[in-house]
């Protein structure tokens, strides 16, 4: 035992700071949100403390760059902000978060390396998917009188303990949980959404490429924990999003890994669907006690349907449908009707967004729940036009890459699904609200200039690279075997 610990430390002092940030990459998303980001900070000062020591001096890259130009507009924006510490405190978000960027771009400079950090993803999402699971089966339980309230497990899972965080801080942070819909070891189940949504492409890569059946059956499992957590959270695009993924995955890679993936369709419908159903209570309503569904009823030999557009769960799931485009509405039309924050913003930070929501459209919203309308009312044109840029820049490093064999196609392949399905979820919800949710775009970031870095490939440096390089793409696609 002595001689393993002994061991331990050797591996640990030989490269301290891959050591922290494969931790920081397991825990971020499992502690609470205000203990994660100094998990990082600690981080980042034994990685700084390691590259000085050996002489070397931390990268950033291109895309690096593009972000910091970003982040500074961010900071500058609080010159004309109204709510100048909310502005300084988001941009301050991004800053800090941009570190696991710098420190995974720096350090995960093997394929080994990488898929370490892909396990990391997994398995903390796999424990969140089961938390979230236990959190809704227990709830559901409990509503249809089969347990008691006690053996409720609490959603979200720090609840009591941030109601004293919060109420102890000497500024108010308000937070909408929701005991009905799971949100694992987050504070709302749409950021849990968030997470699932990126974390589902990678664990099927894992187990798709999975070394002997023990790995590749862990691997299934840890896929289907993370659809139960989508399926947990009653998020509506997100159980949408993750069916999309699977279907514009399998359409890329049934070349090769059809059977596999209809091994991971069965689980992922099954979970996922009802989830859905139950959400526009076409399912699992709560009447007299008794749990309905739209299985026809036979009476007196007549079949009928109920009127499941009535229920609750569907009317609720219809006036928030016809929120969001409410919101989009509104907030195109501020836009729109005011140049300077058409151009420059009102300031980083979406307090602003919520005010002129609630002030001049009477809604009472904290954000655009879009992200395209979001960074634009904070950032105007100019903001928006930096992280298109940026958004493009990590596309076209994953589309340089000359993925010639299939275990790397499948590499490049699912960190690129990761991006647009995080992308995709942005547009129905705000997915740089909380530094849970800006640490995974900086993480899909870090992971798309270390993939570029560890293999050959074409460099882009103009539109006819990309056109070429994104041909190369589609062809190496049909040729793999």
């Amino acid at each position: 035992m002595a001689e393993k610990i002994h061991a331990l430390k050797v591996k640990y002092k030989s490269n301290p700071g891959w050591y922290w940030l494969i931790a920081t990459i397991f825990l971020f998303p499992v502690l609470p949100e205000y203990i994660s980001p100094f998990i990082l900070f600690f981080g980042f000062i034994v990685f700084k403390r390691q590259w000085t020591r050996e002489g070397r001096k931390a990268k950033v890259g291109t895309l690096g760059k593009l972000e910091i130009a970003f982040m500074s507009l961010a900071l500058v924006s609080a010159l004309w902000s109204d709510n100048k510490l909310d502005t300084l405190g988001s941009a301050g978000l991004w800053w800090g978060m941009f570190l696991v960027q710098v420190m995974i771009y720096n350090l995960a400079n093997t394929r080994e390396k990488i898929d370490k950090i892909f396990k990391m993803i997994t398995l903390s999402a796999a424990l969140n998917g089961l938390t979230g699971t236990i959190q809704i089966c227990t709830r559901l339980l409990n509503k249809f009188g089969y347990i008691s309230e006690k053996f409720v497990l609490v959603t979200p899972f720090y609840k009591r303990l941030d109601e004293i965080v919060y109420t102890w801080l000497p500024f108010n942070i308000k937070t909408n949980t929701f005991s009905d819909r799971a949100s694992g070891f987050y504070s709302n189940p749409n950021l849990l959404a968030t997470y699932m949504v990126v974390a589902y492409p990678i664990s099927i890569y894992l187990f798709l490429n999975a070394k002997n059946p023990k790995q590749k059956f862990f691997y299934f499992l840890m896929n289907l924990l993370i659809s139960a957590g989508i399926s947990s959270t009653l998020t509506r695009a997100g159980c949408v999003i993750a069916l999309v993924g699977w279907i514009f995955m399998f359409i890329v890679l049934a070349k090769r890994h059809a059977k596999e993936l209809l091994t991971i369709f069965i689980p992922t419908v099954g979970i996922i669907v009802p989830s859905i159903l139950t959400r526009y209570g076409i399912i699992f309503t709560n009447e007299n006690r008794k749990i309905t569904t739209v299985v026809p009823d036979v009476v007196a030999g007549n079949t009928a349907i109920p009127d499941y557009t009535s229920s609750p769960n569907y009317i609720a799931a219809k006036r928030s449908s016809e929120t969001h485009i409410e919101i989009w509405k509104s907030v195109w039309d501020y836009i729109t009707s005011n140049v300077h924050v058409f151009i420059r913003g009102l300031g980083f930070g979406c307090e602003s967004t919520g005010v002129f929501l609630l002030e001049s459209y009477e809604l009472n919203k904290p954000h655009a729940h879009n992200f395209v309308f979001e960074i634009w009312a904070e950032l105007g044109i100019i903001g928006l036009v930096l992280l298109a840029v940026i958004i493009l820049c990590a596309f076209g490093k994953l589309l340089e890459i000359n993925a010639n064999n299939g275990k790397k196609f499948d590499l490049v392949f699912c960190v690129f699904t990761s991006l647009m399905l995080l992308l995709f979820f942005g547009l129905s919800d705000y997915i740089f609200n909380s530094p849970k949710q800006i640490i995974l775009f900086m993480i899909i970031l870090g992971l798309s200039q270390s993939i570029s870095q560890c293999y050959e490939k074409t460099l882009i440096k103009s539109t006819d690279d990309l056109v070429k390089a994104t041909s190369k793409t589609f062809k190496e696609m049909v040729e793999l075997k």
